[in-house]
């Protein structure tokens, strides 16, 4: 309840506010940075270093109190969920979903000269630039994984595409672990 970890490429100062969205309503603290270390370092002239900071609480209204205890709560619920559920070798039921992408409908999602091509499809084939999804996806999740692969590099597309492929590819009735932060 005293402060948080958050990871940026861009330098943040302090003091600094925190604006965090969450389910039960936004959380907005006045924090001041505890420290501040190198994560990943930039491979590239044009890549950006990724930063971990420590972010100590230095007020927070009452009014977003609850939402932060509410989401505190949650990922400790998770968490413990997820370590019962190891020890037992069971699916955990906090965490665990079924795959979305066990039917037969497909979004196949092509990156032709810089723009997307959308196509229902049957075919669970991944395309050589882009990827295909359950056509269950959020059109959120779309945009984001459209955004995504456009920023990432040869390797980090490769990746999009292979847990693409995977997010389709289980057999049926499996339950998959899925961590959405």
């Amino acid at each position: 309840m005293n402060g948080f970890r958050v990871a940026h490429q861009d330098p943040i100062e302090s003091p600094c506010t925190l604006r965090v969205d969450w389910e039960n309503g936004p959380i907005i603290a006045e924090c001041v940075i505890t420290r501040t270390g190198v994560f990943r370092a930039a491979k590239t002239a044009f890549d950006k270093p990724t930063h971990h900071s420590g972010l100590q609480i230095q007020r927070i209204l009452p009014a977003y109190e609850s939402a932060l205890r509410a989401m505190i709560a949650y990922y400790v619920e998770r968490a413990m969920d997820e370590q019962r559920a190891n020890a037992r070798g069971l699916p955990a039921t906090a965490a665990a979903s079924f795959q979305t992408g066990k039917g037969t409908n497909f979004l196949r999602c092509d990156f032709i000269a810089g723009r997307w091509q959308r196509t229902q499809t049957t075919k669970a084939d991944q395309p050589p630039e882009g990827f295909t999804i359950s056509a269950e996806e959020e059109p959120d999740q779309v945009e984001r994984l459209c955004s995504a692969y456009e920023k990432a590099d040869g390797p980090g597309r490769k990746l999009i595409r292979t847990f693409a492929a995977l997010s389709i590819s289980k057999q049926e009735g499996i339950p998959t672990r899925r961590y959405t932060p």
